[in-house]
């Protein structure tokens, strides 16, 4: 069964606070493995949207200086992406550059945070993260 499968019908039903709220308490986890040497100055305050397409829904987190915190909307900046996309980004089988070119991944909103925000994905080592999944969801190693 695909990670999708399991978790749109649960999302369609679901107001978005709580799976925003989920990413947020996933990224302050896994925060200093991911990104060791970013203090993210240039985050705080912010609001950052990730809509899945398929769905037209999505999730707003932001940044206090502290931690990551499920938000509401609106956001500085929206990511659009299928579910298969971001999947990609995170396990490393696409970029966001090559996405954002093939107008598969839309960026909205400031465009210098956006653009910071992407590069950001991009250099990201995803690998902490998703090991928070369980076994039976996770991409297989490379």
């Amino acid at each position: 069964m695909m990670l999708s499968d399991m978790l749109f019908p649960l999302l369609r039903r679901l107001p978005e606070a709580p799976p925003g709220q989920a990413l947020a308490f996933a990224l302050n986890l896994v925060r200093c493995r991911l990104w060791p040497d970013d203090d993210f100055d240039w985050l705080q305050g912010k609001r950052i949207r990730f809509e899945l397409a398929e769905l037209d829904r999505g999730v707003t987190i932001g940044f206090t200086g502290i931690r990551f915190r499920g938000e509401t909307p609106p956001a500085d900046v929206t990511f659009a992406a299928s579910f298969a996309d971001y999947w990609a980004i995170a396990r490393r089988d696409a970029d966001p550059d090559t996405l954002f070119f093939q107008r598969r991944l839309t960026i909205a909103g400031d465009t210098e945070l956006g653009l910071q925000l992407k590069n950001l994905l991009d250099a990201t080592d995803w690998a902490p993260l998703l090991a928070l999944l369980p076994r039976s969801v996770r991409p297989s190693p490379a």
